[in-house]
């Protein structure tokens, strides 16, 4: 096991997961990946994790009180020159962690999607996210192919929680064009 003691080791290995990670991460699922190879001490991660903040190499995104991780244009360009002084092993074992987390994150829910034929022109698609029984979300859209329906299902299965995070983007941004709509005509 490897043993980082330089910050910009430590940094670039912060950059490494939330770039690898595919997706906005918060900060338990950073230090979840993180902890789990014992880099270093959490207080030293998540001093270090400020200062990239600080540097503007990571942006944070706020959702309902909670802060995501993504890495700016600044933190991609450092990210693309300095990857390679990460031992390719360490970069394995994360990339190992990360896929390894995401899969109990995903196996932790009951994630169901399938499809029907409605009519020779239609089929049904019901969609269903379940954590402990309770419905995080059901969702049933109409199609125009069987291929169709079946490709839905398939990616829905495959990522619940992109296609829970996109809706969920969706209906707060149109509450935000709604507020600001009603702001501009009181103008």
């Amino acid at each position: 096991m490897y043993e980082f003691r330089e910050p910009t080791e430590i940094k670039l290995i912060i950059l490494y997961i939330i770039k690898n990670y595919d997706e906005p991460i918060h900060n338990g699922q950073i230090t979840d990946v993180f902890m789990s190879h014992a880099f270093v001490d959490y207080f030293s991660m998540q001093q270090y994790l400020n200062e990239l903040v600080d540097c503007r190499l990571v942006e944070i995104e706020r959702r309902d009180e909670v802060r995501y991780y993504f890495l700016s244009e600044i933190g991609e360009d450092a990210y693309r020159h300095f990857i390679n002084q990460i031992p390719r092993t360490v970069r394995e074992k994360i990339l190992l962690t990360i896929r390894a987390y995401k899969k109990k994150l995903q196996d932790a829910m009951d994630v169901t999607a399938d499809y029907k034929p409605i009519n020779e022109l239609e089929y049904a698609i019901d969609c269903a996210v379940k954590d402990g029984g309770f419905p995080l979300l059901e969702l049933r859209m109409f199609t125009g192919s069987k291929e169709t329906a079946r490709e839905a299902c398939k990616r829905f299965c495959e990522a619940p929680q992109k296609v829970y995070a996109a809706l969920l983007q969706i209906l707060i941004d149109g509450e935000t064009e709604k507020n600001n709509d009603a702001t501009q005509n009181h103008a």
